[in-house]
């Protein structure tokens, strides 16, 4: 079979063999009896620190690592999280948590009193040290306000906080040892958004004049250009197209290598983005997937499945892929969907999950050696693991429709539930916990549904269209902080 990798190196036309799993379509049925619940709990307390990813960072990350599994650094929870203490300053609209240190990272401007940046002990919950005045900048006091933090070297904290007067967003480098605005950034590529991948910051632009879009590196202090990639497309003039996607996905990363799904220069149209391996020493292309499967034909145009974003699980990029069944008529939804393994160096396919009669999938996250996705086929929801060595469904187990995946860590991974009362008012969220390798399920748990906020348009929903940060994030000690509307809290 001809290769639809095409490899960026100085060895050109190599071919390989798509692997096409032969997953039954009956997995096993998660064993939750007390005897099987024991086993695959004494397998997991010996999981005492854990590593998911080769992600060198020492704070944490919105979705856990730099391989966006939703997969975190820490042990797996083992029973249902108890609150170990919760504030309430009087916030308003409190900006999703970031831990670092000794320290938990949040705050709001959408008050009078407390207002500003508020740096907490996480072992107390007491407020440390309070950065009020940057809320008297740019318009903020009284605004919801838009912000996002990243790792610096030395013990530092870069705050991303857009101004609501219309100009420039500030990049305020925070002290965690004075818990003061030690300098201020100043972004070289104006108004680009950025990412972090350890040393190496991302920025995407446009070059409308010369007609591409650009992904730059640039160094930790931002005023430097590492680096330039100039082989992707603009973004597309009619977003109204129902088959409209950004340029770029969000990016996945570890050892070295840049993962993201963009729309390249050289693809005949009607383009969809395809998976990318992008050096970040030096911002070269190393590999990119070509292999998309058509998903629907209309008229002389024939779109293909769109790669969007990737995640790394097991030391593997994975993707998901529409269209396996054949293509479908405009306005269809395609169905044949199925996860696609490559090799992180080669780009080459390891396997592709096979589809089922149906079947869609609707979110997925790392479980140790299994992916686990949210599935629907007809009205029914389901989660199912695959073995991330060879794509084999092994086990596949109901859920409720109020119900989906949230994150995992350790070996472990987590549903939420939202649970309603007789006129659809959501009252609290059920938790459950589950074992990765073989679905067994771990422990249930009940918590006010201001703590733990779950719907499809949830930020743990790699499909989501809505984007955003979550509210709460898992400690590498297995503690879970977060957010309400009004305060913050630790739970373990």
């Amino acid at each position: 079979m001809k290769c639809f990798i095409e490899r960026i190196s100085p060895i050109k036309g190599f071919s390989l063999l798509i692997l096409l799993a032969a997953n039954p379509v009956q997995a096993q049925v998660p064993d939750d009896s007390p005897r099987a619940r024991e086993a695959a709990m004494a397998r997991l307390r010996k999981v005492t620190t854990y590593t998911p990813c080769n992600d060198a960072s020492n704070m944490t990350r919105a979705f856990g690592t730099t391989c966006n599994s939703r997969e975190f650094a820490a042990p797996p929870i083992l029973d249902a999280p108890k609150v170990q203490w919760e504030i309430n300053p009087g916030w308003w609209s409190v900006w999703a948590p970031f831990l670092a240190g000794n320290y938990m990272l949040t705050g709001s401007c959408n008050n009078e009193t407390n207002a500003g940046l508020s740096i907490i002990d996480k072992s107390s919950g007491k407020i440390v040290w309070r950065i009020s005045d940057i809320c008297a900048t740019g318009n903020r006091r009284g605004s919801m306000g838009s912000i996002q933090f990243f790792e610096l070297p030395s013990n530092e904290v870069l705050m991303w906080y857009a101004r609501e007067d219309g100009g420039p967003a500030d990049y305020y480098v925070i002290s965690l040892k004075t818990g003061k605005i030690v300098r201020s950034l100043k972004l070289i590529k104006s108004g680009a958004p950025i990412r972090n991948y350890g040393n190496v910051f991302t920025a995407v632009t446009q070059s409308t004049r010369n007609g591409y879009s650009i992904l730059s590196g640039l160094n930790t202090s931002l005023d430097q250009v590492l680096w330039e990639n100039t082989g992707f497309m603009l973004a597309m003039p009619d977003k109204l197209d129902p088959h409209y996607q950004p340029t770029f996905s969000a990016g996945a990363a570890e050892g070295g290598v840049l993962f993201l799904s963009a729309r390249s220069k050289d693809q005949s149209d009607p383009p969809t983005r395809q998976l990318h391996a992008i050096d970040l020493k030096d911002g070269k292309t190393l590999w990119r997937h070509t292999d998309q499967p058509i998903t629907e034909k209309s008229g002389n145009n024939a779109y293909r499945s769109d790669d969007g974003l990737p995640i790394i699980v097991n030391h593997k990029v994975i993707i998901k892929v529409k269209g396996l069944d054949g293509a479908t008529v405009p306005n269809s939804e395609p169905y044949g969907q199925a996860l696609r393994a490559f090799d992180e160096k080669t780009g080459k396919i390891l396997w592709t999950t096979k589809p089922q009669p149906m079947q869609q999938i609707i979110n997925r996250i790392g479980a140790g050696t299994i992916v686990v996705a949210e599935v629907v086929t007809g009205k029914e929801k389901e989660i199912w693991g695959y073995n991330t060595t060879d794509g084999k469904l092994v086990w596949k187990r109901r859920i409720s429709a109020n119900a989906g995946l949230l994150c995992g860590s350790g070996g472990a991974f987590y549903v939420g539930e939202r649970i309603v009362d007789e006129s659809n008012k959501w009252k609290d969220t059920r938790l459950q916990g589950f074992d990765g390798e073989t679905g067994t399920l771990l422990w249930t748990g009940s918590l006010p549904e201001r703590f733990f906020q779950y719907d499809v348009n949830s930020p743990w929903n790699i499909e989501s269209k809505t984007g955003g940060l979550p509210v709460w994030t898992i400690d590498k000690d297995g503690a879970i902080y977060g957010v309400t509307l009004k305060g913050a809290y630790k739970l373990k």
